[in-house]
């Protein structure tokens, strides 16, 4: 389980999105790490690090891998 550390507007659809959601993947694109969180019924979403607040064991580790 994840939290965002501010409320945050989704790109797709405006929404603003739950500040509680699942972590699904970290990719790396353009030099940065973008997490890939599941938010339920308002679907998937693209976060910076930065953004979010790790509340899983082990996320920490999964961030500091690069993709």
């Amino acid at each position: 389980m994840l939290t965002t550390t501010r409320p945050i507007r989704s790109q797709k659809t405006g929404i603003v999105l739950p500040r509680q959601g699942t972590f699904v993947s970290a990719i790396e694109n353009l030099g940065r790490q973008l997490i890939l969180v599941n938010f339920g019924s308002i679907g998937l979403e693209y976060l910076f690090p930065n953004e979010i607040l790790a509340q899983s064991p082990g996320f920490e580790d999964i961030l500091a891998v690069p993709c």
